[in-house]
């Protein structure tokens, strides 16, 4: 019999709209290839807030469930007595206000139905969607993404660390198996709590082109509106775009385009419904991070189309390796700049560049790899 997955992710995976969801997708993907069959439960408010909709790939995907946060206002029903009462003695949680008693309820109720094999759950901030009880005999995975206490204090410098972090630690031990992202905080977390973390990067079908010397852009750079992808942005045109002498050519892709000003050469896209034609039509991607925690989804993106990448130091986080990714990276910005130019004016070089980008992506961050470890975590009879 087919083991069926419960797989919560809060927003739609299938809307395109950054490298968190597009990594959801490629896990989504990955399961299916290992025959599962999904249930995916996403959160009704936050489809609403972000505009998404219910559309779903059903070749991946075999139902959709939303969440709701609060019970209808129906004054015979005592959901809707309990959930009133509640807000005048319990504080939301504050680390997700999103994850209300009745969400809990709701996520219990799906499971209920069809006592699912395997659950898995998006960030750690969603752990309290796990019913001890219920679901013990439920073989547990969460998927971290990101170290949260740390992107949390990256956002708020007046963090309590310690709480937050202990608070993590603890939601992450509930699982039977932590999946992280990235190199640096599967060395972090596994201090912590043992044989039962496994890293497993993001992954892409690789889409590497040919030898192409008429490429259209010289730089790409893909990103959300986040507060890192803001900042890295506003960076590279205050320091590095300035000194150019020369013309070069960019294009820009996503919400970040919302806080980027139209200058000549910059060509600004802020949705496309797929990437290929604009990573092929580029020579090279940047990626100037100065904050953010975890692997950079975009720089593995990129390598999957075979291009080289300039960034700064935070754009090979996670990486396991720092030298001979594909990567060149300089957190100075006149060096930023001559590195864009070392590959944009030596042919050669950049060759050999985009072959070690290449290889680099083939050996650590192909779907195979990904399908590979997978696999082997959810072996667990």
């Amino acid at each position: 019999m087919t083991k069926k997955i419960l797989f919560f992710f809060p927003e739609n995976p299938f809307s395109n709209r950054a490298g968190n969801i597009t990594r959801a997708r490629m896990t989504l993907t990955v399961l299916k290839k290992l025959g599962y069959d999904i249930d995916l439960v996403g959160v009704g408010e936050i489809y609403k807030h972000l505009n998404d909709t219910t559309e779903i790939d059903k070749s991946i995907v075999d139902n959709l469930f939303l969440l709701k946060q609060k019970p209808p206002k129906i004054k015979t029903s005592s959901d809707y007595w309990k959930y009133k009462i509640s807000k005048f003695y319990k504080k939301p949680n504050p680390y997700n206000n999103s994850l209300t008693d009745f969400a809990k309820k709701e996520f219990k109720n799906i499971f209920n139905k069809k006592k699912y094999d395997i659950i898995v759950i998006n960030y750690e901030f969603w752990t309290g969607l796990i019913d001890q009880d219920t679901m013990k005999n439920t073989f547990k995975v969460i998927d971290t993404h990101d170290w949260i206490t740390l992107n949390e204090f990256y956002k708020n410098k007046s963090l309590d660390i310690g709480k937050r972090f202990n608070e993590e630690i603890n939601n992450l031990a509930k699982f039977d198996r932590v999946i992280t992202i990235s190199e640096d905080e599967h060395l972090v977390f596994k201090k912590f709590l043992g044989e039962k973390v496994i890293n497993i990067p993001p992954s892409f079908p690789s889409k590497f082109e040919k030898k192409n010397l008429n490429k259209k852009y010289d730089l790409i750079f893909v990103g959300s509106e986040n507060i890192f992808n803001i900042k890295s942005i506003q960076w590279f045109f205050a320091y590095v775009y300035p000194l150019f002498s020369e013309n070069i050519n960019i294009i820009i892709i996503g919400r970040i385009c919302k806080h980027v000003e139209k200058r000549e050469g910059v060509q600004l896209v802020e949705f496309a419904e797929s990437l290929d034609e604009y990573y092929n039509q580029s020579k090279l991607a940047i990626c100037p991070m100065l904050e953010g925690t975890g692997i950079k989804i975009k720089v593995i993106e990129a390598l999957s189309y075979g291009l080289p990448v300039v960034g700064t130091e935070r754009a090979i986080d996670g990486f396991p390796s720092k030298v001979s990714n594909g990567c060149l990276v300089s957190d100075n910005p006149q060096l930023f700049k001559d590195k864009i130019m070392s590959l944009l004016q030596d042919e050669s070089y950049y060759q050999d560049i985009k072959i070690r980008a290449e290889e680099y992506f083939k050996n650590n961050f192909s779907e195979e790899k990904a399908i590979e470890k997978w696999k082997k975590l959810l072996i667990y009879e």
